[in-house]
């Protein structure tokens, strides 16, 4: 059977790859694949999708959880179609926004983006808008075939420069041409979102039978579903509103919100201050709830008109019609709950199973889940709801020798333990195993909090600091420099844009540190989804829930230095908590532990051939 690859030869994995995912779309199964970072997991997807696609008459859709992520999908379906001479389409779809070649639109912030250009295609006086639709519409479409048909499969970025140049609204043009598209590449909210899947799939005119769907990073699903159906609204949130509103030169008087939210605050949690309390529907304030429709236009038409006049990115206006339009929902996975802390409350509507967002993939032709942690594969088979799935998991074909994991007990981050010195200590620790390491080493932190008081005890050293509030173009230019020295330390966050989805090629990382166990807040809303889960799937609540997410963040981190057969790394787990239980099997399930009391003087004799040294920091 010749598959629709790109390459000459496929490595070992992904010759069974190919076979196992062509064969379950073959027969009309979902199928789970599990496979270490760089074996080619999207090359042997996506042609054995094509494959059983072109044989079937049918599409595929790669769909990521960010944007980040679409280049190399991208690549691969462009390079089967070189080798091939195939002349199949291709387009790379993103958000509307990222989408905007109006510059009076794009320049609004998502919360009031979309309603801008609502308006002025309403309105017709957007003339990109116009100007596409006059070509679709009228005597021009063989013109706008053109522009589609040479710049869709080169990405987004392309299809916008070229749809400026030309006067037309590259989304509308992008959509254009998914509608023809035998692979549209996108992102998880296209599908996953209720809010957004419905329009998404109007403008492609067609449903999911005939679509085969790949899902990239899969073991993020459930998490990412459930984000899209949760809400909150907070009294800084109504603060910031009553100065929208006061900007545009506007009396309504709001504060009945902030009062409603303290009330209830005051009445749940009582004079012993409760972390949190459940909230029945009913509870908001009667004034609210009698008149709800009505203050979701008023919030909307008030955000938008402060929207309008400030070119804010943000409106708190807009996010309170947002919060209260999904006041009454009835799914029974949601629950609301109250936290207050001092004269702050916070009213949040949390989602802890999307049950109703899973459901689309029993819509499409078929799917492929696929990850480089998805162990325990029966565990991501429950969750996403595919028990009769195929399940596969493969070997690295790299060489075991190229990479040594350790355990580091030397300290801590465990909430209890944290202090200035615990601290200083992961800092020396640090320290030791960057000195021990001859170029770049990668540190993956459980949160930003850790990451700045650790970065405070940093003694010395060229060092690389993501920030919680970085903009993706200082991000991208953090990266750039990152991988452009050959000393450095890196600081991220596990689950974070650096720890996740990155490629860092060329073996620029020699090492990585992994930094404490990145577990969520024990709070009131993560215990509700651990006893939700628990009626799902008895017994498994806290592991599906609370342990396995924090070791899948860890081993994702952990997996960003080896990329190819002659990449070289260490990893190192500093914390005393990996030597135990389920997080301890999982890693050696995935890479294997070197055991030992201290791992600096096997990292240097890992080293120590100067010549294998001379290499890989060449």
């Amino acid at each position: 059977m010749q598959y629709l690859f790109r390459f000459e030869k496929a490595r070992p994995s992904q010759d069974a790859m190919l076979a196992d995912i062509y064969n379950a779309l073959d027969s009309g199964r979902d199928i789970l694949v599990n496979a270490p970072t760089g074996v080619g997991k999207t090359d042997a997807a996506l042609g054995a999708a094509l494959t059983c696609a072109l044989e079937n008459d049918l599409r595929v859709m790669f769909l990521t959880p960010k944007i980040s992520q679409h280049s190399i999908a991208i690549e691969a379906a462009n390079g089967i179609k070189r080798r091939f001479g195939l002349d199949f389409t291709l387009v790379d779809m993103v958000g509307k926004k990222n989408l905007c070649t109006n510059a009076e639109v794009n320049c609004f912030g998502s919360d009031s983006f979309y309603s801008a250009c609502e308006r002025v295609v309403k309105a017709k006086s957007c003339r990109f808008f116009e100007k596409y639709r006059a070509m679709a519409e009228g005597n021009h479409d063989e013109k706008l075939r053109e522009v589609v048909a040479e710049h869709a499969g080169g990405g987004h970025n392309k299809l916008f420069d070229a749809c400026f140049d030309a006067g037309l609204c590259a989304y509308e043009a992008s959509a254009y041409a998914a509608k023809r598209a035998t692979v549209v590449i996108g992102d998880y909210p296209h599908i996953l979102n209720p809010g957004i899947k419905p329009a998404f799939l109007k403008k492609l005119a067609r449903d999911l039978s005939d679509t085969i769907i790949i899902w990239d990073e899969a073991h993020n699903i459930v998490s990412t579903a459930s984000s899209y159906l949760s809400n909150s609204l907070g009294t800084w949130t109504i603060r910031r509103a009553m100065a929208e509103l006061s900007l545009i030169g506007d009396k309504t008087d709001i504060s009945y919100l902030e009062f409603a939210l303290s009330k209830l605050a005051s009445d749940k949690l009582g004079a012993m201050k409760m972390e949190g309390a459940f909230v029945d529907i009913g509870e908001l304030s009667g004034v609210i709830m009698a008149n709800l429709d009505e203050l979701v236009r008023m919030f909307q038409e008030r955000g938008l008109e402060y929207s309008q006049k400030t070119k804010a990115k943000r409106s708190a206006l807009l996010h309170i019609a947002r919060f209260l339009s999904a006041w009454n929902t009835d799914d029974p996975a949601s629950r609301r709950i109250i936290t207050g802390r001092g004269k702050t409350a916070r009213l949040a509507i949390e989602c802890l199973y999307p049950g109703r967002a899973l459901s689309v993939f029993g819509e499409a032709y078929g799917n492929v889940f696929m990850s480089a942690t998805l162990l325990p594969l029966e565990m991501h088979a429950n969750l996403l709801g595919v028990k009769s799935a195929d399940m596969r998991s493969y070997a690295s074909p790299f060489p075991r020798a190229n990479r040594l994991a350790f355990v580091d007990a030397s300290a801590t981050t465990k909430y209890e333990c944290r202090s200035a010195e615990q601290y200083g200590r992961i800092a020396d620790r640090i320290t030791a195993i960057k000195d021990a390491v001859p170029g770049n080493v990668a540190v993956f932190f459980p949160s930003f909090d850790v990451l700045k008081g650790v970065h405070r005890h940093m003694k010395r050293g060229s060092i690389y600091v993501q920030r919680s509030d970085i903009s993706s173009a200082e991000l991208e230019r953090l990266l750039r420099e990152f991988k452009g020295s050959a000393d450095s330390l890196l600081f991220g966050v596990m689950g974070g844009s650096l720890g996740e989805g990155v490629d860092y090629p060329g073996n620029i990382i020699k090492g990585i540190v992994i930094v404490g166990i990145p577990l969520a807040r024990p709070d009131i809303a993560l215990r509700a989804r651990v006893e939700y889960f628990d009626g799902l799937f008895p017994g498994k609540g806290s592991e599906y829930v609370y342990t396995t997410p924090a070791i899948v963040r860890a081993l994702q981190a952990a997996g960003r230095a080896v990329r190819s057969e002659s990449d070289r790394a260490v990893v190192v787990f500093l914390d005393s908590r990996y030597r135990y239980g389920v997080y301890s099997k999982l890693i050696r399930d995935t890479m294997g532990l070197v055991d030992g009391p201290d791992c600096t003087g096997a990292i240097k004799e890992f080293w120590r051939d100067s010549k294998e040294a001379a290499r890989a920091v060449a």
